[in-house]
This record gives C-alpha cells, sequence and structure tokens, in this order.
C-alpha cells in the first residue's frame, strides 16, 4: 500500500505540475486571445474517412489554438489577424488551411497519411510513438515483411530485420522451438529468453516449450509461437533498451517482443482470401561416403590397426552385399514434402464498429512419409466499437489455434551415418535386425525402418483473448483497463510397438502419455493523461498490473505391453510409472510513465514500476526498476539547418535504466519434495530435491545507451548508430554444495557480473521513388560483445573450469591441435606441462563461438504492378565443426562419414585434413581422436551468409463494382541459398544430424473482394 501511495502521489505532482505551464505561454499567444471569428468544422483521414482526434491547430507561426475532439471535431475562435492555419497530427501530413470569412461553418479537413518511415506509428509498451519521436530503441517489422516468409513460426520472419536480436531455429522440423536473444546473454544459469507480449497479453511466461514427450523437434521441444497464424499480425517491434523495456520491469531485463495483431480499419464489407501451397527439402544436407568409399576407409582403419578382417572384426566387410548403395540423404533427410497455407478473412464496420475475422489451415508434410506432418488450424477475430459520442471504445481480440503433430520419435537426420550397403529389409517385406551374422544392436546400429514404427502425435490448443476497455473523462484523460486471458491444452502419445524392436533384444512394447494444462490472467487499469500548451506537451501514465497463471502436467510411462493392440490403454502395461507436477505463478505491479516534449524538439522520459513475484523468497519478492532517456532533435534548430543543409534530421538520444529477471522458474527458493515413482509394500516413497533458500532474490540488469540518428535527402535516406552498455550482477547459480549435506547444490544469489556492449547500424533508403517504380533498401549491422567481468571466488568454485573472468560466458577451454605427426600419422596436441599426459592441465587454448558481428540486408522494388523483394542475413562467427557431431573416429565402427575424411594420412611424409584411419580402441590414433574433439582444430570458420527469402508479385488492382478489388499472385523461398566455407551441412544448425531449415518455394494466389 505504501508504493501505491507514493506512486499515485507522484502522478497527482505531475498533472498539477501542468497547471503553471499554463501560464508560460509566450507573449504572441497571449496577444492572440483577441478573437475575430467563430470556426467550427471537423477533421478527417483521407484514406477511410474516420474523424481523427487529437488534430492538433496551430498558426503558421507556431502559436498553439486547439486540437480535434473525441469526434474530430473543433470550434474555436480565430485570433486577430491569423489568415492561414495549420492542422497536424502525428503519422499525417500537415495541412495549410486559408481562412475565408465567406465560407460557411462546419468546414471538413482531410488529411493523408504520411509516407515517412520516420513518422511511422511505432507501438511501445503500453502506448505507441513515432520513430521521430521515440527515446527508446525500438525496431518494427511490418504486416508485409511478415507475410513474404512461409514460415510456420513467426519469430523465424525476424531473421535478418531486427539489429541486435539473433533468431535460431533449434531444428528444421515443423514446429521447433526458436532461439532468441536480444543483445547477448545476460545470466548464467538463468532464462535469457526476451518477453513476448501479444496485443498486452505477456504469452509464454513459463517459456515457449509446451511439448513434454521426446519429439523429433529437439531438446527444446514444440513451440507455442507456432500457434500464432503469422497471417494475423500486423507488426512485431522488439525492444532493446532501458527506456523501452523498464516499463515491464522485471520481465524486460532480456528485452521485449510485442506483436500486434490486425485490425480493421472500417469501411465496405472485404473477403480476402489467402493461400499458397509449395515444396521443401532440408537445406545444405552433408554429402557422405558412397559404398566404395566407405569399404575402403574401413578396410584401410583395420590394416592401420593390424586387424584381421572376420567376421568378429567387421561384419560390414564379410558375408554381405557390398554391391549394394543407399543414399540416406534423400531417403532420411532430402524427401521433396509439400505443405500448403490457407486463410479466408472478412473484415468491415461502420464509423462506430469495426470487425476482423479469419481462418486458417496450415499443413506441412513430414520428410520420410506423406501420411505423417504437422497441422495448425487457427481462427482469429477482433472487434472495435465506439460509443456515439466516442468517449467510450471497447477493443476485444480473440486468436485460438489447435495443432496437431503426427511425426515419429526421433529427427530422421540421427540416421545419416548408416553404413550405405546396408539391408533394411529382407526379401519378404520383413525388417532386418542383421549384418552378417551380427546383430544390429551389438553393432550400436538400429533399422531406421523400424525407428519410423515409433510415433508421436500431440495436440495442442491455445486461446489468447484480450479485452479492452477505454473511457475519455476529458480530452486529456482518459481511463483504461486491459485484460487478457490465455488457456493452453496439450494431449501428446509415443508409442514403441513391437514392428520398431530389435528382436534380439528382450525389450517389449511400451508406450507414453502426456496432458498438460495451463491457464494465465491478468487485468491491468490505466490512467493516461496527454496535454498540450503552447508548445509544450506533457504525457503520463498510472497503472498497474495484476497477473496470475497456473499449470498441470501429468506423464504416464507404460512399458511390457503383451501386444501392441493394447498400446492406447495405459492400464494394459506391465508396468506404470506416473509423474504429476503443479506450478503457480503470482505477479503484481504499480507502473508509471512522464513524457515531456517541447516544441517536438526536446523529449525527456521518465518511467519506473514497482515489481512483486511469486518466484522469490518472503523478504525478497519486490523490487524497483527505473528509467530515464532523453531525445534532441537538433535538425530542428535553426542554426543547424543553416550549417548542415543537407541534413533534413537529426536526433541524439540517451536512455540510462535498470530492470530484472525473473525468468528463474517456479519454487526454486523453496524446499521441494517429489515421489520416487516405485512404492515398496504398496506406498510410494518421496525424496528431497532442493532446500530452501529465504535469501533468494532477483538478478540486475542495468542498461545503458546512447544513440545518434540521421536523415538527409528529404529523409528518404536514414541512419541510426547505437552503442549500449548492460550489465547483470546479482547472478543466480546453482552453487556447489559438499557431499555430506545430501544435496548437490543449492540455487543462490552470487555477486557475479556479466557485461554485454555493442554497437548497431541500421540504413534506411528509398534510393528511388517515381509514379511507376521505387525501391527500398535496408541495412542493419550489429556488433556485440559478452564479457564476465567479476565472479569472486570462481578459482575455487565448481565453475572454475566452465567461465573466465575477462571472457564471454561462451568460451571454451581446448587444447591446442598442433598438426598431424608426418611419420605416425596421428594428431598432435601442445602438452604445456610436459609430463606427457594430456588432461584439463592442458586445455589452455581459449575459443568463443559467439558472433563477432551479424546482420542483415532487405531490398523491396516495385516496378508497375511487380514487386520483388530480396532478405539476406548474416553471420561472421566461429563454430563447432562436423567433427564434433560424430560418435567415433572414421573407420573406427560401422558408422559412415562425410566425404571430407578422405583426405587423411596415408603414408610417411602425407599432409592432410585427417589422421590415419584406425579401428582400435588401443590404437594411439584412437586417443587422439578423443583429444581432437576437445581441441581448436573442431573449432572452424561457420560464417554464412544467406539469402533467407525471395519474393515476387504481381498485383491487379480495380475500383468500381469489379468483384475482385486486388488481386496478387506471388511467388517466394525461403532459405534459398547458403555463402559459406563452413563444411558438413548447415552453419546455422552446425550439426549435420539434426534437421537443417527447409528450403521452401511457394507459389500462392491472394484476392480482395
Amino acid at each position: 500500500m505504501k508504493n501505491i501511495r507514493i506512486l499515485s502521489l507522484g502522478f497527482l505532482c505531475f498533472m498539477l505540475f501542468s497547471l503553471p505551464m499554463a501560464w508560460a505561454q509566450s507573449a504572441e499567444t497571449r496577444a492572440a486571445e483577441r478573437q475575430k471569428t467563430v470556426l467550427t468544422g471537423e477533421v478527417l483521414c483521407r484514406k477511410n474517412a474516420t474523424p481523427l482526434e487529437s488534430v492538433s491547430i496551430s498558426t503558421k507561426s507556431g502559436v498553439y489554438i486547439g486540437r480535434t475532439g473525441t469526434k474530430g471535431r473543433f470550434e474555436f475562435s480565430v485570433p486577430s489577424g491569423v489568415n492561414v492555419l495549420l492542422f497536424s497530427r502525428v503519422g499525417y501530413k500537415s495541412l495549410e488551411y486559408n481562412i475565408d470569412e465567406n465560407e460557411q461553418n462546419p468546414i471538413q479537413i482531410t488529411l493523408d497519411t504520411l509516407e515517412n518511415i520516420l513518422d511511422e506509428a511505432v507501438v511501445i509498451g503500453y502506448g505507441s510513438t513515432t520513430r521521430r519521436l521515440s527515446t527508446g530503441s525500438v525496431t518494427k517489422v511490418s504486416a508485409k515483411e511478415i507475410e513474404r516468409q512461409p514460415v510456420s513460426n513467426p519469430m523465424l520472419a525476424l531473421q535478418g530485420l531486427v539489429p541486435g536480436l539473433e533468431v535460431s531455429p533449434s531444428s528444421g522440423i515443423s514446429g521447433a522451438s526458436v532461439n532468441l536473444k536480444i543483445r547477448g546473454t545476460g545470466s548464467l544459469a538463468q532464462g535469457t529468453e526476451p518477453l513476448v507480449v501479444l496485443n498486452g497479453n505477456p504469452i509464454a511466461v513459463n517459456g515457449q516449450e509446451i511439448s513434454q514427450l521426446v519429439n523429433p523437434t529437439g531438446s527444446n521441444g514444440i513451440s507455442l509461437f507456432n500457434g500464432i497464424n503469422p497471417a494475423d499480425i500486423e507488426s512485431i517491434e522488439v525492444l532493446k533498451d532501458a527506456d523501452a523495456t523498464a516499463i515491464y520491469g522485471s520481465r524486460g531485463a532480456n528485452g521485449v517482443i510485442l506483436i500486434t495483431t490486425k485490425r480493421n480499419a472500417g469501411g465496405d464489407l472485404k473477403v480476402e482470401i489467402y493461400a499458397n501451397n509449395g515444396i521443401s527439402v532440408p537445406s545444405n544436407p552433408m554429402k557422405l561416403l558412397n559404398t566404395t568409399e566407405y569399404l575402403m576407409m574401413r578396410r584401410e582403419a583395420l590394416a592401420n590397426s593390424n586387424m584381421e578382417i572376420n567376421e568378429t572384426n567387421a561384419p560390414d566387410l564379410v558375408g554381405v552385399d557390398t554391391m549394394r548403395y543407399t543414399d540416406f540423404r534423400k531417403q532420411l533427410s532430402g524427401a521433396t514434402k509439400r505443405n500448403q497455407d490457407w486463410n479466408i478473412g472478412l473484415s468491415g464496420g461502420s464509423g462506430l464498429t469495426t470487425f476482423r475475422i479469419n481462418s486458417n489451415f496450415q499443413r506441412e508434410n513430414f520428410q520420410v512419409s506423406n501420411d505423417r506432418g504437422s497441422k495448425r488450424y487457427a481462427i482469429s477475430s477482433n472487434i472495435h466499437h465506439y460509443s456515439k459520442d466516442r468517449r467510450f471504445d471497447l477493443d476485444l481480440g480473440v486468436n485460438f489455434s489447435q495443432n496437431e503433430s503426427n511425426l515419429t520419435v526421433y529427427d530422421p537426420s540421427v540416421y545419416l551415418t548408416m553404413p550405405p550397403h546396408i539391408v533394411l529389409q529382407n526379401t519378404d517385406g520383413g525388417m532386418n535386425w542383421m549384418m552378417g551374422s551380427a546383430t544390429f544392436r551389438s553393432l550400436g546400429l538400429t533399422n531406421p525402418l523400424g525407428q519410423f514404427e515409433n510415433t508421436y502425435q500431440g495436440t495442442f490448443k491455445n486461446l489468447i483473448s484480450n479485452l479492452s476497455l477505454g473511457y475519455r473523462v476529458r480530452d486529456d484523460l482518459r481511463l483504461k483497463i486491459s485484460s487478457g486471458y490465455t488457456w493452453g491444452n496439450n494431449t501428446e502419445n509415443s508409442f514403441y510397438p513391437s514392428t520398431g524392436i530389435d528382436p534380439s533384444t528382450a525389450v517389449l512394447p511400451s508406450a507414453q502419455s502426456a496432458a498438460g494444462s495451463n491457464h494465465s490472467w491478468i487485468v491491468e487499469p490505466q490512467l493516461l493523461y496527454n496535454k498540450r500548451l503552447g508548445k509544450h506537451n506533457i504525457d503520463g501514465l498510472l497503472g498497474a498490473s495484476i497477473q496470475q497463471s497456473e499449470g498441470r502436467n501429468t506423464t504416464l510411462i507404460g512399458t511390457n505391453f503383451v501386444d501392441d493392440l493394447f498400446l492406447g490403454d495405459m492400464t494394459s502395461a506391465g508396468t506404470l510409472r506416473p509423474s504429476f507436477s503443479e506450478t503457480q505463478y503470482k505477479y503484481a505491479a504499480l507502473f508509471t510513465r512522464l513524457g515531456y516534449q517541447y516544441n517536438k524538439k526536446y523529449l525527456v522520459n521518465l518511467s519506473a514500476r514497482r515489481d512483486g513475484s511469486s518466484r522469490f523468497g518472503p523478504g525478497t519478492r519486490y523490487a524497483t526498476f527505473y528509467s530515464a532517456a532523453a531525445a534532441w532533435i537538433f535538425s530542428e534548430e535553426p542554426i543547424f539547418r543553416s550549417l548542415l543543409p543537407g541534413i533534413s534530421y537529426g536526433k541524439i538520444r540517451g536512455s540510462v535504466g535498470q530492470t530484472g529477471n525473473d525468468r528463474i522458474g517456479n519454487y526454486m527458493f523453496m524446499d521441494t519434495w517429489s515421489s520416487l515413482g516405485d512404492a515398496y509394500n504398496g506406498i510410494a516413497g518421496v525424496q528431497p530435491t532442493r532446500l530452501f533458500n529465504p535469501d533468494y532474490s532477483w538478478e540486475k540488469n542495468r542498461k545503458a545507451e546512447v544513440a545518434l540518428e540521421l536523415g538527409t535527402w528529404e529523409d528518404r535516406l536514414l541512419f541510426s548508430l547505437s552503442h549500449y552498455r548492460n550489465e547483470s550482477s546479482n547472478q543466480l547459480i546453482s552453487y556447489a554444495l559438499p557431499f555430506q549435506t545430501g544435496f548437490s547444490t543449492i540455487n543462490r544469489n552470487w555477486d557475479a557480473t556479466i557485461r554485454n556492449r555493442g554497437w548497431e547500424i541500421t540504413l534506411d533508403g528509398r534510393l528511388i521513388e517515381k509514379e511507376k517504380i521505387s525501391w527500398n533498401v535496408r541495412l542493419n549491422l550489429s556488433v556485440h560483445k559478452n564479457r564476465l567481468t567479476a565472479f569472486p571466488g570462481l578459482e575455487t568454485s565448481s565453475y572454475a573450469r566452465r567461465y573466465v573472468i575477462g571472457e564471454p560466458l561462451s568460451v571454451r577451454r581446448v587444447y591446442k591441435y598442433l598438426g598431424i605427426d608426418r611419420e605416425e600419422g596421428i594428431y598432435t596436441f601442445e602438452d604445456v606441462n610436459g609430463d606427457g599426459v594430456w588432461n584439463v592441465d592442458d586445455q589452455t587454448v581459449l575459443v568463443n563461438t559467439d558472433p563477432q558481428f551479424f546482420g542483415g540486408l532487405s531490398s523491396t522494388l516495385n516496378y508497375k504492378r511487380w514487386t520483388l523483394g530480396l532478405v539476406f542475413d548474416f553471420r561472421v562467427q566461429r563454430g563447432l565443426s562436423y567433427i564434433a557431431s560424430l560418435t567415433s573416429p572414421p573407420g573406427y565402427s560401422v558408422m559412415n562419414h562425410p566425404t571430407a575424411v578422405l583426405d587423411r594420412w596415408r603414408v610417411p611424409g602425407d599432409e592432410a585434413t585427417f589422421q590415419r584411419f584406425a579401428a582400435s580402441s588401443a590404437d594411439p590414433a584412437y586417443a587422439a581422436a578423443q583429444r581432437f574433439l576437445s581441441s581448436d582444430a573442431v573449432i572452424v570458420d561457420a560464417s554464412y551468409v544467406k539469402l533467407r527469402n525471395c519474393y515476387l508479385s504481381y498485383t491487379w488492382q480495380r475500383s468500381g463494382t469489379n468483384v475482385f478489388r486486388m488481386v496478387n499472385v506471388f511467388l517466394t523461398a525461403q532459405n534459398l541459398l547458403t555463402f559459406s566455407g563452413y563444411e558438413g551441412g548447415d552453419p546455422e544448425i552446425q550439426n549435420p544430424f539434426i534437421t537443417s531449415p527447409m528450403r521452401v518455394t511457394s507459389l500462392g494466389l491472394k484476392l480482395n473482394f
């Protein structure tokens, strides 16, 4: 209550501050009170004929007169001697109106929307602004840029378009999670994902992963964001600095991503049909040895290790058909699959009520089977209503989706190293599990066709809704209540039938089942104040936030089924192991923001937030976060106009502030217990799993930024340069405990500090702007550095081998690779202490896999009815070689390898990339190969340039009585080309045994009528 009183008092003070401002009007304004005539009328938007409120009306010399009300209407007395009035509003072209004494009231003024990107509306936390008047770091991605990319996850559409944002898919399989990182990693052990807000409603409160069972999308599972239809999105704004994120308090430490869905602006009833169909294959598959090359590798390895070729040592060489060849790239990861995406929408409305409804169906086939794949059914709706006097408004949005995944349990690409001459099916059509006289299991092999018998099925239902009610008490004061509700229900099943089990094992069929449900609600009452007094403008916000989320998950693992027929009935399992978890998260906050503008040249923005979270102990549950920002549009100064005539726009801005991090999971401060799973004498036991820590508290992230923005060529060429520095301290880590305590670790805060700093450069250019042709180009570049600047007691902690003070968090300690011994043909490494033994003391080389810089380039060329769009993104980085993903050295086991291993040592004096082949663990080459994986030799250049998207379209537009208002035919390609020196798959994934991002080519049609 004390915090509420303090914030309320602060809000009252800044409202009272506006009173003396009224007396600070210039002498020109006071003299203008000698009135002559009364003028009444309304201001409309020319595009859709809707009334425009808050349109500023002033004299041509800048003397403020008034502004339009809730219906776009105005009534005022024209000052004596004034013949020209200026009507202006953010996002619209200013209009000069010549007063005619003979003209009859009321008059009608129409304003055109601005094409200048500086005056385009940009969504920020609890409000909106423009790029020109923004004091923070905000990047907007428009609906057009999103729609052009045939992706199921809208986050993938951000690749290469947002400076400072790293977007990395975890897999190319549909539904896979996407790793998001804004301006580096700010936490040693806790979550680093940004907060994602859809129409004011925080989603993914506990992370984006919604699946519980193992599935082919990888360890991160299936993403919640796949339930959001990209065609429903109006814009995505990425907030980065303190000024933009501090209003979200503890949840803004890692940045904020705001998703705004489409709304109808009114007008006639309109039907829109949007459809595309395409084909896709995984991009950049790794080239593997053919049968001849594989057999040569194995024979040479056995000879080098002095091993006899017989059924025991080499069953793949004896008693099998060595003339067979199967290209598993095509069979497992390179097969062509089809996808389709359909949208049908209806929109319309009157001047007071508008609506939009859109339905979506999307299907993507799985790469190994056309009868498997992923589907999405989605429907979204929005209704906006004004009362007759336009003081009251209502906005209701509902988005529902159902995602269905019918896949294999494991990623098919994991089986790419199968010997190319292996037999998977017998002559009778049954599955083969033998190679010669040896079983697959004894050789560490499995039959991929058998694994494809294992089935993963998941159904994920998600509802995201929001309701906003607003009432304008006065022209400068508005009350608003925003609320949201999210609901999710997940059902998953995995079946392991007998047909997929190696008969040499004693394993019986098994099944797994998981069910989860979660719901979250949020209510945010707000008071908004906006007052203009002459050249002064005050913008205030006071609000509160209350949020609660709950989740329940149940998992059943059934084994030892007597028959496949009973796999769907978990009660028929010979052994059944259940597990259950329940989470609850409560959150409350008070927040305020005060903005001030003088003559649209000097801008100041202050914000504060007091947060409380149930994720922390009773004594550390609350924290305060804040920011202060200022900007100076120096191009509005007369002296700069004369000194820099070529600069049409110039601004300097800066911000400082502090945010927090509550991405730590629930109950982390509490002592917890869990079930042992097995029962003793019919009674299930429990065991302690975590110790209580009452001092568990917030991580703190201090942010600072300074930026320069310039525009030239009448703002057709815009440049931005920003430098940021973020320091995260009070780190939450797992602190190692003595064995005698019975616990390995305890969660606690540590006085460690992480620093992220860097530069971001953007360049926007409207290079050609004519009636029939236009060409827009956008370039962004980010240079980022991450450092661990402090960690007291690091040398004696359990993190001593993991982190290095002064180095990035991604740094690795490895051996120094010295090359191949030309006489022995094996890898050699530096023995630092000369003891002849290689261990952690010899791992002195530090390698960093963070990108040195990254960015993107987009280009849009319009000629008459044609549009050509290109999006490139690039990274300069070091990464893991494909060799690091191999489980054994070339020739050692019955496993295929990339063709690159053919460049190996064979005779004394050879210079080669790889050492000699070896087939025995007693061979010194085998131990050298293991050290090779922990050396700097597997850290290679993983830089790349990708043609992320190519878009070509032709558009007809008609007016009048034609049935079709617009017809658009388009061809689009995603992940079309990769330019990289990286060998062995995709440099983005850096693992050839994970399905790489799909190369998608689609042909589509859009109709409006």
